[in-house]
């Protein structure tokens, strides 16, 4: 393998966790949002279990720079911005 083609691995690999990285604090965000939502009293029954996904979602981002495997990385952050898309579309359509 010459030099160029292991500078460009290294750059892909990079750019995909710079990305993955970027995804997962996207859901840490909205999971902050939902939170400070719910702690000014703007959270009421019906937008409370849209709030909750978005923060699990953002608990589900965090973990993703705790798991190691890049299988269940992969599905962590799947997972993280599933509920976080879920919760914020949930909490504008109920609005």
């Amino acid at each position: 393998m010459t030099a160029y083609e292991q500078s460009v691995g290294r750059l892909q690999q990079s750019a995909y966790r710079n990305l993955r990285q970027t995804i997962a604090n996207a859901a840490i965000f909205f999971a902050a949002v939902a939170t400070y939502m719910i702690v000014i009293g703007e959270a009421t029954t019906a937008r409370l279990p849209w709030y909750a996904a978005s923060i699990i979602g953002g608990a589900l981002g965090l973990s993703t720079y705790a798991v190691r495997n890049p299988r269940s990385r992969l599905y962590t952050l799947v997972a993280a911005v599933t509920l976080a898309v879920v919760g914020l579309a949930g909490a504008f359509i109920v609005e």
